[in-house]
C-alpha cells in the first residue's frame, strides 16, 4: 500500500531518519516479514489524542489491529504489518505533541491472517 502524503508523514520521516543516524538497533527480522504486536504504552497517552493518531496512522500505512485504553493510564495496541511500517508508526507517536511515550512493552504475537483495518475499542 502506498503512504499518503502529508505534512505529518514527512516530519516522522524526519525523525525516522535522525534515529537512523544516532544508530538505533536495526530489527532481528526482515521488513518485509509480517508480525503482530501487543504494544503497552506508557506515559502520558491518554486524553492526547493517541488513539486518534494511531488510528490516522495505521490506515494511512495499511496496518490492521486495535488501540484501547486501559484503566491505569496506559494504552494497549495490538498491530499487524511490516516491521518497518510498525516502527515507523511509532516512531511517529513519539513526535505527536502533546503525547509522551516514556516506554513501551513489546509481545509478539501469531498473525491474524482475515483481519481488516483498525479500530479503536471502548
Amino acid at each position: 500500500m502506498k503512504k499518503k502524503d502529508s505534512g505529518f508523514w514527512k516530519l516522522c520521516g524526519k525523525f525516522r531518519i535522525a534515529e537512523q543516524e544516532k544508530g538505533a538497533e536495526p530489527e532481528k527480522k526482515t521488513d518485509g516479514d509480517m508480525v503482530r504486536k501487543k504494544l503497552i504504552f506508557k506515559g502520558e497517552v491518554q486524553f492526547v489524542g493517541f488513539r486518534f493518531q494511531s488510528k490516522y496512522l495505521a490506515d494511512t500505512l495499511g496496518l490492521t489491529g486495535y488501540v484501547e485504553n486501559l484503566p491505569n493510564g496506559d494504552v494497549r495496541m495490538e498491530v499487524q504489518g511490516r516491521m518497518e511500517t510498525i516502527r515507523d508508526m511509532i516512531l511517529c507517536l513519539h513526535q505527536k505533541k502533546p503525547i509522551r511515550i516514556d516506554s513501551i512493552e513489546e509481545e509478539e504475537l501469531p498473525l491474524r491472517e482475515r483481519e481488516k483495518g483498525f479500530r479503536y475499542m471502548w
